[in-house]
C-alpha cells in the first residue's frame, strides 16, 4: 500500500534539491559558516520582500519572538496577550523573560478573538498576534487598539509566510514580525532558522545585539545586554534565498490544492476551519466528531494526518508552571479536541490529493467525521 506522508521532502522536485546542494557547495567552498556574505544577502533579499527596513536572521522561530519581547522592554510584572490555541513557543517566550502571558480565546477561524482582547480587564502591555494556519489576524483593527492602548505588538509569522491584507505582508504591521524557516514551513530552511523584521532601526540594532550575546554592533567583546547566542547561520541563509524564490509560486499552490479540498468537502458535509481568500494554507483544518477515529481510519488506507494542536498551549503552559486554570477557553478546547490537519505541500501530485478525497469519502471515514 502507497501510503501519503503529511509532508515529504522527498516530494521535493530534483531540480530544487540541486539548488539547494549547489548553495550548500557555495558556502563550503567559501570558508563561512556563521554570519557573512550568505546572510547579509538573505537578510536584505527577505526584508525588500516584505518590504520592511530591517531584517535580522536568528537561530529559530522561538528566539524570535524571546529576542522581539526583550527588545520591546517587556519583562517582570508585564502582561503579555498570546492566543490560547497555538503552538506552545510564544507561552514560553512570555515566561522565559519573566512576563505572565494572558491568554485569549480563539474565534471561529482559529485566531485571537479580538472581541475578548479588547474586552479584556487585564493592563496589557504587549500582544503576540499568531497567524495561525496561513490566515492573519485582522491586522488593521488589533494595530489600531493598540496604538490607542499603546501596547506593542508582536506577529507571529510562523505560519503566513507571504499572507496579506490589503496587500500589506504578514510581519510588516506591528513593532516586530517573528518568523520561524524550521523546514516544514511556507519557506523553510533545512534545520532550525528564524528572523525578526522591522520599520524600527533602533529596536533592529537591540535585536541583533541581543542575537549575539548581547554584544555591541561592531565589537565583539564589549556587550551591553544579558543576550543569547541565536545566529542564522550560513548555509541556511543560502537555501532561504533559494527557497525565497518560490515562495509566491508555492503559495499559490497551496491555495489551489485548498479549492480542490474545500469542493470535495462541502459535497461530502465535512466541515473545515474557515479561511479567508488571503490564507497561504500552511494547514488544512477540517473538523471530525470522532478525530481520533477519523485519522486512525485514514493512516489505515495509507494517509497520513497531524494535529495542530492536540492540547490548548494554554492548558499546557499552565502544567508547565504549575497553574491551574481558572477555567477552560471554550473555542480553543473545541479546536484542539476536533481539528485535524490533512497534507498540503507545493509539492503535493495530484494523484495524492485525489486519494485523500476519495479516501474521505469512503463510507467509514466519512461517518467517523459526520455522528448524527
Amino acid at each position: 500500500m502507497s501510503v501519503i506522508d503529511f509532508f515529504s521532502f522527498l516530494d521535493a522536485p530534483k531540480f530544487l534539491r540541486q539548488e539547494w546542494k549547489d548553495a550548500t557547495n557555495k558556502i563550503i567552498d567559501s570558508g563561512v559558516f556563521v554570519g557573512g556574505p550568505a546572510v547579509d544577502s538573505f537578510e536584505s533579499e527577505w526584508s525588500e520582500y516584505l518590504g520592511v527596513k530591517h531584517a535580522v536572521g536568528v537561530g529559530n522561530g522561538y528566539d524570535a519572538i524571546l529576542i522581539a519581547l526583550k527588545a520591546l522592554g517587556i519583562g517582570h510584572g508585564d502582561k503579555v496577550a498570546v492566543p490560547s490555541h497555538t503552538f506552545v513557543a510564544p507561552w514560553l517566550a512570555v515566561g522565559a523573560v519573566g512576563a505572565e502571558p494572558i491568554g485569549i480565546d480563539c474565534d471561529e477561524n482559529g485566531l485571537m478573538d479580538l472581541n475578548l482582547l479588547e474586552a479584556s480587564h487585564h493592563l496589557i502591555a504587549a500582544v503576540i498576534a499568531v497567524h495561525m494556519h496561513g490566515q492573519m489576524v485582522d491586522m488593521p483593527r488589533l494595530c489600531k487598539w493598540a496604538s490607542k492602548n499603546k501596547v506593542r505588538v508582536i506577529e507571529d509569522c510562523a505560519q503566513s509566510h507571504g499572507a496579506r491584507i490589503n496587500g500589506k505582508l504578514a510581519g510588516t504591521w506591528g513593532d516586530f514580525g517573528a518568523f520561524s524557516f524550521y523546514p516544514t514551513k511556507n519557506i523553510g530552511a533545512l534545520g532550525d532558522a528564524g528572523s525578526l523584521v522591522t520599520n524600527d532601526e533602533g529596536l533592529a540594532h537591540i535585536a541583533r545585539s541581543y542575537s549575539n550575546y548581547g554584544s555591541k554592533i561592531g565589537h565583539k567583546y564589549s556587550y551591553q545586554f544579558h543576550g543569547l547566542n541565536s545566529r542564522l547561520d550560513s548555509i541556511q541563509a543560502a537555501i532561504l534565498s533559494v527557497n525565497l524564490q518560490y515562495l509566491d509560486l508555492w503559495n499559490l499552490k497551496r491555495q489551489e490544492i485548498a479549492s480542490h479540498y474545500k469542493l470535495s468537502l462541502e459535497k461530502l458535509g465535512i466541515s473545515f476551519l474557515p479561511n479567508d481568500e488571503n490564507s497561504v494554507y500552511h494547514h488544512f483544518i477540517v473538523l471530525s466528531e470522532n478525530r481520533d477515529e477519523s485519522r486512525a481510519l485514514l493512516k489505515n488506507i495509507g494517509v497520513n494526518t497531524e494535529i495542530h494542536y492536540p492540547e490548548c498551549a494554554e492548558i499546557s503552559y499552565g502544567q508547565i508552571v504549575k497553574k491551574d486554570p481558572t477555567s477552560r477557553p471554550k473555542m480553543a478546547t473545541q479546536l484542539a479536541e476536533k481539528t485535524l490537519s490533512l497534507p498540503i505541500s507545493p509539492w503535493m501530485a495530484e494523484s495524492n490529493i485525489d486519494k485523500i478525497l476519495l479516501s474521505l469519502a469512503s463510507k467509514n471515514v466519512l461517518a467517523s467525521f459526520i455522528v448524527k
